[in-house]
């Protein structure tokens, strides 16, 4: 295989197989030995220091370097150490970017995909009605009855839930410098923790820290945003409406699907609104307008659950009503 079909190849394998950009960002990170050695994982560093015809102590430095860089990945599979390549773009994309040694014009490069050919992804995710990539954790404090919420769509109990916690600067604010808001920020969980400590790429935090960034997170118009399933998962978000790959979205009914809204909604009580406009400020999606009248109007087909508005109103008069079931949440 010569070397533009090696690098069209791991392209392929992380989903973005008619990208014309992605090849150029694995040629800044890896020289064709290394693309070689990527394109072969999964492996141990014995098995693919045999395939390359190498010492396993040349490989296994190799590996370290391949892992620092944030193209290779390890786990341990019945007492052995295997490596594996990033499995779709957004690993590659956030693991890339927090390489400390990456080169600005890496960080460009990932910019001009963002800007120029990631919008294609979220739109391919809507037209097929594939499942979303993330989905929004809503404001506790801004959910009518508290007896409705889930574990793991409560930002503060997942924390208490996970065995382990770290904090990494947020990839998508660190890169495309779109506003100046917290940008040590997303908080990894359990194995994600424990893969940003081990690389040195984020440092632990405890949960009350944790708690913290959450309520500097509110404070700040972020929203709160993990995988898309049930259960605790590797991250939470505090995502902006200007620089997330996935938030910014959420306003195009053509590329809203990269996104599963929480299972609430904004509910105005007209009578108590003063029509202050606080939360059509805060709201990342635009959902909240003026009605003309003595009250805002929610706009349901963009409401997102976030809860934000809810959290901002000075007279609280939004909060968020269930309006989706547990099931709404894949298993």
């Amino acid at each position: 295989m010569n070397s533009a079909d090696l690098y069209q190849e791991l392209t392929q394998k992380v989903g973005m197989a008619h990208s014309a950009i992605v090849p150029d960002l694995w040629r800044m990170i890896c020289t064709e030995e290394e693309a070689r050695i990527v394109n072969a994982m999964p492996g141990t560093a014995e098995s693919l220091a045999e395939t390359f015809g190498k010492p396993v102590t040349e490989m296994q430095a190799l590996l370290d370097e391949l892992y620092h860089r944030g193209v290779a990945f390890d786990y341990v599979k019945d007492g052995r150490q295997f490596y594996r390549m990033p499995r779709h773009i957004i690993q590659f994309h956030d693991a890339t970017i927090l390489w400390p040694e990456a080169p600005q014009a890496l960080l460009d490069l990932w910019v001009k995909f963002t800007e120029e050919e990631y919008p294609s992804l979220p739109a391919l995710v809507t037209q097929a009605g594939l499942p979303s990539f993330f989905r929004v954790i809503p404001v506790n404090e801004a959910i009518a009855s508290k007896s409705e919420v889930l574990p793991y769509e409560d930002a503060a109990k997942i924390l208490e839930n996970a065995n382990s916690l770290a904090v990494t600067k947020c990839t998508c604010r660190f890169v495309m410098k779109k506003c100046d808001r917290l940008l040590e920020a997303c908080i990894q969980l359990n194995r994600g923790a424990d893969y940003a400590i081990k690389r040195g790429t984020g440092r632990r935090i405890d949960v009350a820290e944790g708690k913290e960034i959450l309520k500097q997170a509110r404070a700040a118009g972020l929203v709160h945003m993990t995988e898309n399933k049930a259960g605790i998962g590797n991250v939470i978000c505090n995502c902006c409406d200007c620089c997330c790959i996935g938030i910014p979205f959420a306003k195009n009914p053509a590329t809203r699907g990269v996104i599963a809204t929480s299972r609430y909604r904004a509910d105005v009580d007209a009578g108590s609104c003063t029509a202050c406009g606080l939360c059509i400020e805060v709201c990342p999606v635009e959902a909240i307008s003026e009605n003309g009248a003595d009250a805002v109007t929610v706009d349901p087909a963009l409401c997102i659950g976030c809860g934000l508005c809810a959290f901002e109103c000075p007279v609280a008069a939004i909060g968020l009503k269930q309006v989706h079931p547990a099931s709404f949440i894949p298993a």
